[in-house]
């Protein structure tokens, strides 16, 4: 599946159907699959022994209640923590995913915006992209995945080690606000321009189509969000629900109607 070439805005489900689930967990990837989006965004680090784990902060406090940084703790140990509970406790028992469990889960008609997270670690150049890359190949998604980053020299490195593979540029709202689109592409030679909403213009919008950058934004979770990200034509919504942003793309007549289901 060419994940860069649809007829409507692409519903990115950030770090699954996060609103309603607990975030970067295989429970929220199935949600957001069966709710209708048509990407999985989720964040990966780097642990100890080197392995690949979906997880979004440095520590692993905020969603499993344990103690430590992603980079100091080994595979094993953060099998063994709840990653579900902290949210509701219909959601005990939820690990923390790696990267290759979550791309099996994962549909195969959907895309994947892999977004990989350095900052806090010290060994940012130590195999991090060459293990995500091995991953990516031995998974045989390719053709369905981006990688997207604020840290710019981890995009650009994968790069040059697979030309083939889609990158984003992530625009940092401090570092990057006053960048162009067409400027980070040509020094990253990415495909993608990923920003905030609060800093989408149709400015950069324009630039960024001229040299056939996908545009994506987030997060987009409310009527007035969408309609201002649509009306700048926008080509990935990033949502915590794509439960309300599919139906909603539907009633505003750009999406494909819902198909009938039999007995309907």
């Amino acid at each position: 599946m060419n994940v860069i070439k649809q007829e409507y805005p692409l519903v990115v489900a950030h770090r699954g159907a996060s609103g309603i689930t607990p975030e970067n967990t295989l429970a929220a990837f199935k949600r957001a699959a069966a709710q209708g989006a048509d990407m999985i965004e989720l964040d990966v680090r780097m642990t100890k022994d080197f392995h690949v784990v979906v997880h979004h902060d440095q520590t692993i406090r905020r969603t499993t209640g344990g103690r430590g940084a992603i980079w100091d703790l080994t595979l094993q140990q953060i099998r063994n923590l709840d990653a579900g509970r902290w949210f509701h406790s219909r959601f005990s028992g939820q690990q923390i995913p790696t990267l290759r469990q979550a791309l099996e889960a994962i549909p195969s008609h959907m895309g994947v915006n892999i977004e990989v997270k350095t900052d806090g670690d010290s060994r940012k150049k130590l195999a991090f992209e060459e293990v995500t890359i091995l991953i990516i190949m031995e998974k045989r998604c390719v053709d369905r995945v981006l990688v997207s980053s604020f840290d710019h020299s981890f995009i650009a490195r994968v790069k040059k080690l697979f030309p083939e593979i889609r990158t984003g540029s992530l625009s940092h709202p401090i570092r990057d606000r006053r960048r162009k689109p067409s400027t980070l592409a040509r020094k990253l030679k990415t495909d993608a321009f990923i920003c905030d909403r609060a800093f989408l213009t149709a400015d950069f919008v324009a630039d960024a189509h001229a040299r056939n950058l996908l545009v994506g934004s987030y997060v987009i979770n409310t009527k007035a969000e969408l309609e201002t990200a649509v009306s700048l034509g926008v080509d990935a919504i990033v949502t915590d629900f794509p439960g309300r942003i599919v139906p909603a793309l539907r009633r505003m007549g750009i999406r494909n109607p819902k198909p009938k289901q039999s007995g309907e």
